[in-house]
């Protein structure tokens, strides 16, 4: 804001003349520093994105967990073993926590591999199975958690606590051992397992049956 225009009417007295020109400069305090900015001044001029959230969240286990508001926390937990370029348009998908994109090899109704020039789709109808393949990288490691601490013997500390045990912990702060380790392909078999969980009611567990060989018979068992 570089100029303004003040217009008086000639009639007024000083006293409400003097009111105006108080208004004014009042008015002219909101061009410069915000007094009642809500995020830190060190922070001011930077190229940073705040958001809110609309909701609270209802589940951060990602077995269950869908919503927008949710991702938020998610997403920044759980790394999955593929996601999509950032910025790349039109989408495609790169590798996370995999070594390299996962490798197709497709089968016929008998479970047996066809032969690779089907792999182009030269003829789709003979494709009962896809087989995918992945890798994980090494030395990805869990956030240390009490969850991981184990004993001298090699067993779990925290595994097996009676409620007696547990009645004056109310944080993670409040167990004293912990550890880590590293990320197993195990781990990503277990969570997609937990979509059949029936007290979990996982929202994609009817899509991923129909896809994943053998899920929907675990639901059901």
């Amino acid at each position: 804001m570089r100029e303004i225009f003040l217009v008086l009417q000639s009639k007024l007295s000083d006293r409400w003349l003097r009111r105006g020109l108080v208004l004014c400069l009042l008015g002219l305090t909101a061009c410069g520093k915000v007094w009642n900015d809500p995020y830190p001044q060190q922070e001011q001029g930077r190229n940073i994105l705040y958001s809110a959230f609309t909701e609270r969240p209802k589940h951060l286990d990602p077995v269950q967990s869908y919503a927008e508001d949710e991702i938020m926390y998610t997403a920044q937990i759980y790394e999955p073993p593929l996601q999509y370029h950032y910025l790349k348009r039109p989408y495609e998908v790169v590798p996370t926590t995999l070594t390299a994109l996962p490798t197709l090899r497709l089968l016929d109704a008998n479970k047996q591999p066809l032969p690779e020039g089907l792999a182009s789709g030269a003829d789709a109808s003979k494709v009962a199975y896809s087989e995918y393949t992945l890798h994980l990288k090494r030395g990805i490691r869990y956030q240390p958690h009490p969850a991981f601490a184990k004993d001298a013997s090699g067993q779990y500390v925290y595994h097996a606590l009676t409620l007696a045990q547990l009645k004056d912990k109310r944080a993670l702060s409040d167990f004293t051992q912990t550890d880590t380790r590293e990320l197993k392909a195990e781990d990503y078999a277990y969570e997609i397992k937990r979509l059949a969980h029936p007290h979990l009611h996982s929202p994609i567990l009817g899509i991923m049956g129909e896809t994943i060989v053998g899920l929907k018979e675990l639901a059901e068992q």
